[in-house]
Formats: structure tokens, sequence, C-alpha cells
């Protein structure tokens, strides 16, 4: 037959989108939550740090204006260095607005000279600490940081070695906008200093978010990736049985030999219902066997008394044979065998409805197993069997006409299988919550291979070909058993015949 090649099927790609779909989500949400962190994270971690560099900013420069004890002569080392580690441009400003110094966080110089300050032309240095400047000296504090007139000046007096460097302030376009923060040395604003940070995209802490946000967005991208790979894998694992399950369930109802090859091995429950229904399969396979064997068993039985029956009576009809006493025995006999193929038809009918007709009572096995092996007494005398009963009282719950059924049956089928000469023993015994009824024969017993099979209908062993019968007592019996809520086994030991054990609830 052919079968399907796509990759999936429609149940699969339904599999395979919800699947997606849900990693697609989480590894969404997960990246937009890792966004939100990091982003607020660096905001207060860069914000944090400006803080921090503001307040170390005016504690060194209030330090140096402490040891200088004026604005004139100070040491802007210390603010140089917290500039270089900041990359903020400092403006010093004193107390009456005017520019003391601009501090730029560069350590280069195209001069080449030292870095000794420039001092402005025609000024005195040392009035920079007074805030008495010409016109051109002076700088409000509303004015843009590094914006500067003619003639401003950038001198820091004193500024030897290890000064700070002091450039011309000229706006740099890599600087954002500045903050203005007092200097307060002992107790007194002593002047004010402008602070231009870089702007926030070439922090370090900047780069550093940039660069986990790039490696979450690969990330993502490589998680859905995985996730479309492990929904096609998981979905076509999933589908794969269930598609060869159906080819297998089309095969068996076309009748195909064989079916469940088809099936595939799944995962869990998947693998667990093809196996459960390769059993079905042969089990249906088997069914249809023995159906197809008791349709041949039954018109092999209804064909000699039939034609006997037919010969006979036309023998007699015709005139050619006389209706002797002999002769009419002869087709009452074979009337009385086709009665014993229709009554088994019919107990098996009955015994598989058993639990709608059950009358259950307490009765004991000992006396129905009694009574049973005494009607069957002269059948036992003629086989030349000789019956052996052990028998205890074992009360049982039970619908007792269908036990003395069961034990009928059972003793009918010792007699049918031991040969003359033998021995049928029956035995009944109580306990354990249970009520047991055993017989046992002397005869050849049962093939270990057939064993499984004695309580299937219609089922016949090799050694039972050549005797009479239909193979439906002992199914009668494993039903009337189980319609009891009891048991029926068999067992063959070496060299001791068949035993059967009806196990039934105890009163």
């Amino acid at each position: 037959m052919a079968r399907h090649r796509r990759l999936l099927g429609p149940l699969g790609w339904r599999l395979f989108s919800a699947f997606l779909l849900v990693g697609i989500g989480a590894v969404a949400l997960l990246a937009a939550l890792a966004v939100v962190s990091v982003r607020g994270q660096t905001s207060g971690m860069l914000a944090s740090q400006q803080d921090q560099a503001r307040r170390d900013i005016t504690t060194a420069l209030a330090a140096a204006y402490t040891q200088a004890g004026s604005w004139a002569g100070i040491d802007l080392s210390g603010a140089q260095a917290l500039a270089q580690s900041t990359g903020a441009q400092l403006v010093i400003l004193n107390e009456s607005g005017g520019r003391v110094a601009t501090v730029t966080p560069s350590t280069g110089h195209d001069n080449g000279q030292d870095h000794q300050p420039t001092q402005a032309p025609g000024h005195d240095t040392s009035t920079h600490d007074t805030g008495t400047h010409g016109t051109g000296d002076e700088l409000p504090s509303s004015r843009p940081p590094g914006g500067h007139r003619k003639g401003d000046s950038l001198a820091s007096p004193g500024a030897a070695a290890g000064g700070a460097v002091l450039a011309a302030a000229t706006a740099s376009p890599a600087l954002a906008a500045a903050d203005q923060v007092p200097v307060v040395a002992g107790g007194k604003t002593v002047g004010a200093v402008v602070i231009s940070f870089p702007p926030a995209s070439q922090s370090a802490a900047w780069q550093a978010r940039d660069a986990i946000l790039r490696a979450v967005g690969y990330g993502s991208l490589a998680a859905v990736g995985l996730a479309a790979a492990a929904a096609l894998l998981v979905s076509r694992r999933t589908t794969r049985p269930l598609a060869a399950l159906a080819a297998a369930a089309g095969a068996a109802g076309r009748g195909e030999p064989d079916a469940e090859k088809l099936l595939r091995p799944g995962p869990g429950e998947l693998g667990q219902v093809s196996a459960a229904f390769a059993t079905m399969a042969r089990d249906l396979r088997h069914e249809d066997q023995l159906r197809r064997d008791m349709v041949a068993d039954i018109a092999h039985e209804l064909r000699t008394p039939v034609t006997i029956l037919q010969g006979g009576t036309e023998e007699l009809l015709d005139g050619i044979a006389s209706p002797t006493p002999g002769k009419l025995t002869s087709l009452h006999d074979e009337t009385l065998r086709l009665g014993r193929l229709v009554d088994d038809l019919a107990t098996l009918a009955a015994a598989q409805a058993a639990t709608l007709t059950l009358r259950k009572a307490p009765a004991d096995l000992g006396k129905i197993a009694a009574g049973a092996a005494g009607a069957l007494e002269s059948q036992l005398a003629e086989a030349g069997l000789r019956l052996n009963l052990d028998t205890e009282p074992a009360m049982a719950v039970a619908d007792e006409a269908r036990i003395i059924q069961v034990a009928t049956n059972l003793l009918t089928n010792a007699v049918k299988y031991t040969p003359p000469g033998g021995q049928v023993t029956v035995t009944t015994r109580a306990g354990d919550g249970t009520a047991r009824l055993t017989v046992a024969d002397t005869g050849p017993g049962i093939p270990e291979g057939d064993l499984p099979h004695v309580f299937e209908r219609f089922w016949r062993g090799a050694g039972a070909k050549a005797r009479s019968g239909t193979g439906i007592g002992l199914a009668v019996v494993a039903e009337l058993a189980a319609a009891h809520g009891g048991t029926v086994t068999a067992a063959s030991p070496p060299g001791s015949g068949a035993v059967f054990t009806v196990t039934l609830p105890a009163a």
C-alpha cells in the first residue's frame, strides 16, 4: 500500500505551530524582561556614577581650595584625574561667577610644553580668587559650559609641576548638557564647577548595555531556531506513530494480513496504544481463524449425523430396510448427537450472557461436585474409570445451576480423555476467602503449547481430532467462572494427566 512520506500531516503542522508559538512567546517574554532590566540597571548605574563623580569633584576642588587658601595658585591635579577617569569637562568658577579654569579629560598636548597653564595677557593671576575680572573675564553661570568670549582668562596660577591641564574652553560636541555644582569649603560656598559629562552612549556602562542587548538579541534568535527544530522533531515523533496507526487500522479493516507490521514505535502512551493495537489485530485474526475453524468443525459434526439420518430414512422410505429396533435406535442416537451439538451452542451463548442471568446464593461446592459425579456415574462405569471423591464443605457465592454445569463439563471432559482403567479425582476445598473445585484425571495430559488455548471457543487440540466434541465445553466453564468473579486454570504436570481448578469467592 502507498505510504505517506510527507514531513508532517495536518495534525503535525498544528502541533508544530502550537509548540513554536509557545517557544517564541517564552523567548520573547524572557528577552523583553532582560531588555527592561538591563536598561533600567544601566540607567541607574550611570546616574549613580555621575552623582558620585560630582561629589568627588567638588570634594577635590574644596580640598585644593582649602590648601591654597584661594583660587590663585590652586593645584587642580586632583580634579584633572577625576575628569580623566569620568571623561567629564570641568569649568571652574569663583564665588562671583568668573571663570577660574577649564579642565578637560585629555592629557595630550600638541605644543610640547610642560603642564604649566597659560595666563591671559595683561592679567594678574593674583586676582583670580577675588572675582575682579575685566568685562571679558566674567562667565555668567547661565552661559553654556565651554562658551567663551574673546579675552577670557583660562589661567590657574600656581599650577606648577603636577598641576592640572588648563585648556582653552571650546565646547566639545561629544559632551552633553552641563550641571553647575557649588564648591563648599569651610562651610562657605567659594565657587562652582560646571560639569559636562560625555553622552550616555559613550560611557562604558552604556556600551556594556548595548553589548548585552546584542547578546540577548542573538540568543533570542538562536533560541527561536532551537525551538523550531525541537517543535518539528517533537511534532514528527508524535504524529508519525499516529499516522502509522491509522494506516494499520485501514489495512486491518481491509483484511490485509499482518497489518500491525505498519506500526511505528512511539513514546509513552503512543507506544502503548500501538502495542495494544498490535495485540488487538493479532487477537482479531486469531478469533477470525477460530470462527473459520468453528464453521468447519460444526459442518463436520453435522455432516455425519445428518448423512446417517438422511440415508437411514431414505432406506426406510424406499423399503430397502425394515424399521427394526436396531435401525431406529441408530437413527435416534444420531438425533441425540445433533441435540448435544445444538445444546452446546446454546450453552455457550447463555454463558456469555451469564452476568445478566446469574442468581447467586451461598452454595456448597462439595455437594455440587458430588451431585454432578453421581449423575455421570454410568458414563464413568461405561468408560472403565474409577471415581475418587475428596470433597469438603466449600461454601461459595454462586448460581448453583451454573456451577453444576461447570462441574459436569469438567467431568465430561475428563471422561472423554482418560483411557479405560484410569481415575478421575474430584476435590473441593475452602480457604483464604475462596472456594475451590478441582477435577484431575490420569489421561495423557495437555501439551504445554496447548495450555494457553484450552479455554478458547471452538478450539480443539491436535489430540482431540479423533474424539467427538466441538471445543465448547471448556469455553463455557471459563465464561461461567468469570461471570461469578472467579477463575479457572488448567495444568498438566508431567506424567499425571490434566488438572482443572475453579476458584470462586467464598460465601
